[in-house]
């Protein structure tokens, strides 16, 4: 099969398979009389497993390996590598949707404070490291400034000042 239809096969773009033939993660296939490449049922279950890894966010030389070694014959080998590759990818993931909530919450803190008529310069923390307060408040809205109007206890909150509950660590 030609280039575009191993491409279309696998859900990836020539360019891309030139690239991984490129990288040496797969083999430089024959070419027909016509200077075309040529490949196989066996290009395209290598190339289906390597894109199939990337898209699983492992890193392309791993990704490459992995492919490889089954290639090989040692598709049994692969599969035990997988299962701590996946476990340590899960427990990155974990830790990045973490990181992302909160950031969704330094993010909505910050609206609040910009609906409330702040300035940007008056609410943007500066500097790695930031602190920011949050409250009790019977509201349930408050997030420390007093943005909701209700005008509790902790309305003096200030960037920097940790004297709430959640800290925010600039990333």
């Amino acid at each position: 099969m030609r280039i575009g239809e191993l491409a279309r096969q696998v859900g990836t773009t020539s360019k891309a398979v030139r690239f991984y033939e490129s990288a040496g993660l797969l083999p430089s296939p024959p070419r027909a009389a016509n200077g075309y490449r040529t490949y196989t049922t066996a290009d395209a279950e290598r190339l289906r497993l390597l894109v199939g890894l990337r898209s699983l966010d492992l890193p392309l030389d791993r990704a490459g390996e992995l492919a490889v070694l089954c290639a090989a014959g040692h598709c049994e080998r692969v599969s035990n590598e997988l299962r701590g590759l996946i476990a340590r990818q899960r427990v990155e993931i974990g830790r990045r949707v973490d990181e992302l909530a909160h950031l969704d919450e330094r993010l909505r803190m910050l609206e609040r404070h910009l609906i409330a008529g702040e300035l940007p310069q008056s609410v943007i923390p500066q500097g790695r490291s930031i602190e920011m307060t949050s409250c009790d408040c019977a509201c349930g809205q408050c997030c420390g400034c007093s943005a909701c109007g209700c005008g509790c206890a902790c309305s003096s909150h200030r960037w920097g000042v940790a004297r709430g509950k959640r800290t925010a660590r600039e990333g």
